[in-house]
């Protein structure tokens, strides 16, 4: 295949270090090329709350994506730690069931937790059995410490409970969502090694 002179011409100007904003090839057509995002946009983009989603299997990976600007005005996107969402059945975030590393402890009681699964809005415990089948969670103050870190304190509203077991679900977990999210997306990779071996995160 042999190329024309004007197809040369083309190649060659692309691969040159000087490139014009704007290539014209004859008055009729014209070839603009912009690389930068418009002022007005910017800000818009930066402050705007950005979410990336990865399928991995029957799993969703909801990453939040934060953008910043660089000194030369490019976009930098920076990812957070995913929420993970199982689609097999009913939508519901993912639970690591008996996980390890992690302490619960009834601080008004001054009991040990047995803790049967963990997801990051929720989490499932077996509370010492007593004379009345009455659980309040309110009269409970409950810590939470994730692989020896700094103790979450724990705001829990019951979703249902069968003799001593108890599903609660987490209020205003603020302050250590991220450190939550961190553990379930790294519990995840562990238990899903095979899912994310090409995958670079």
């Amino acid at each position: 295949m042999e190329f024309s002179t004007e197809e040369l011409d083309f190649f060659s100007n692309i691969f040159t270090e000087t490139s014009n904003d704007s290539m014209v090839s004859n008055s009729q057509h014209q070839l603009s090329v912009k690389t930068a995002v418009p002022h007005y946009l910017r800000q818009v983009l930066v402050d705007s709350k950005l979410t990336l989603l990865a399928e991995i299997s029957h799993y969703q990976l909801w990453f939040p994506v934060s953008l910043s600007i660089s000194e030369q005005g490019d976009f930098s996107p920076k990812f957070g730690t995913p929420e993970i969402i199982d689609v097999n059945g009913s939508e519901r975030s993912w639970r690591v069931n008996t996980p390890k590393n992690v302490a619960i402890t009834d601080l008004y009681h001054g009991e040990k937790i047995e803790l049967l699964s963990l997801s990051a809005t929720g989490l499932t415990i077996k509370v010492p059995s007593s004379d009345s089948n009455y659980i309040d969670l309110q009269q409970s103050s409950f810590e939470m410490s994730l692989a020896g870190d700094k103790p979450l304190k724990l705001e829990l509203e019951l979703v249902r409970h069968e003799d001593n077991i108890v599903a609660a679900k987490f209020n205003n977990l603020q302050e250590g969502r991220e450190s939550l999210r961190k553990f379930i997306f790294n519990s995840h990779k562990v238990k899903y090694a095979n899912f994310y071996q090409d995958i670079i995160l």
